[in-house]
């Protein structure tokens, strides 16, 4: 007998965390203090869809809401385009399909405006969602993720990837910089200003610092590290990382304008993948690229990666969404996903 309730907020019990831990592709997002860290920032809130059969679990579905002008919003998950999806340890295609209905079920009764499942990269099942989703509208990004070798050093690593990138990493080790890895509020609020600087510069929206600020107090140390390249005894670049289970997740770089040349950035990522592999992490994920994002693209695609395609699948509930402008969602729904901007009759 399958059953699917719902657990309310977005701390769980034990069994269900120790479920997330145990299936291999599980990423950052779909953990207990992740989502507590979007929930705090971002003044939403969530909670898990279990599915039992015969009182086994045997999938969880995490997602969080937000309310706005139009009404609430679900996303599985939010911020930034964080991968969710269906959480199965054991292929239940049964059990799979009961959680995504569900979702959209719970959404709709609600009186969301919208509700989106954003699928994982790694469990490479989006075939499963264009099945079952029935959705209305739908998004693609590309993941690109480096998948270590087994028992690489550091020599074996550097050959895995595409030139520029080994040239850029030995330009910074010829400069002299140096890489820390730290959890100290003084690496964050440098990380937090130098992103400022970089999002300015190209016209982008920044990260709040509320968002920086909350990571110690919600996250655990095991959970981010923040690796900053000095040189001369200065800070000159940094880059945020998120990890969990067998995935350590490429969040926020950041170089001061001046030290662009220096390559600090490649050094960087060079050896927080090299700290990665000793730790025991099998993947790096660069995180979602748009489809017109030729320039990000092409730096990460040389870091000896693979291609995956995930997509946003969303069932709109009110038409009202398309005649806003991206300001007002934006506005309203900051760091959640209503609908794609394409589709807004005012684009």
């Amino acid at each position: 007998m399958l059953t699917i309730r719902s657990v309310p907020g977005v701390s769980t019990p034990q069994e269900l965390v120790d479920y997330v831990i145990s299936c291999p592709n599980t990423l950052v997002y779909t953990t207990p203090r992740f989502m507590a860290l979007v929930s705090r920032h971002l003044g939403s809130d969530g909670g898990w869809l279990e599915a039992r059969r015969h009182g086994v679990l045997v999938g969880l579905l995490p997602f969080l809401k937000k309310e706005g002008f139009l009404g609430p919003v679900f996303n599985t998950l939010a911020y930034y385009g964080s991968n969710g999806g269906v959480v199965q340890f054991s292929e239940d295609p049964e059990a799979k399909v009961a959680l995504i209905e569900a979702f959209y079920t719970a959404a709709q009764k609600a009186g969301a405006v919208s509700a989106t499942i954003i699928t994982n990269p790694l469990e490479k099942d989006a075939d499963f969602y264009f099945k079952h989703a029935h959705h209305d509208l739908l998004d693609e990004r590309i993941g690109l993720v480096t998948h270590f070798p087994s028992n690489v050093d550091a020599e074996m690593l550097i050959k895995t990837f595409d030139d520029p990138r080994p040239r850029n990493i030995r330009r910074a080790m010829r400069d002299g910089i140096t890489v820390q890895r730290r959890h100290d509020a003084e690496a964050l609020n440098f990380l937090y200003a130098t992103h400022c600087e970089n999002m300015r510069a190209i016209g982008g929206i920044p990260k709040k610092k509320s968002f920086f600020e909350a990571i110690s107090d919600v996250m655990s140390e095991e959970d981010w590290s923040i690796y900053v390249g000095i040189k001369d005894g200065q800070p000159i670049a940094a880059l945020l990382t998120f990890n969990f289970n067998q995935t350590v997740e490429y969040f926020t770089p950041a170089i001061r304008e001046e030290f662009r040349s220096t390559q600090a950035l490649s050094l960087i990522i060079y050896q927080a993948m090299q700290d990665s592999i000793k730790r025991g992490f099998r993947n790096w994920n660069w995180g979602g690229t748009w489809l017109v994002q030729d320039g990000v693209y092409d730096f990460k695609k040389r870091w000896g990666t693979t291609q995956y395609s995930y997509y946003y699948f969303t069932r709109l509930f009110n038409a009202d969404a398309r005649k806003q402008t991206r300001k007002a969602l934006l506005d309203s729904y900051e760091g959640f996903y209503v609908l794609p901007f394409s589709e807004l009759t005012t684009a």
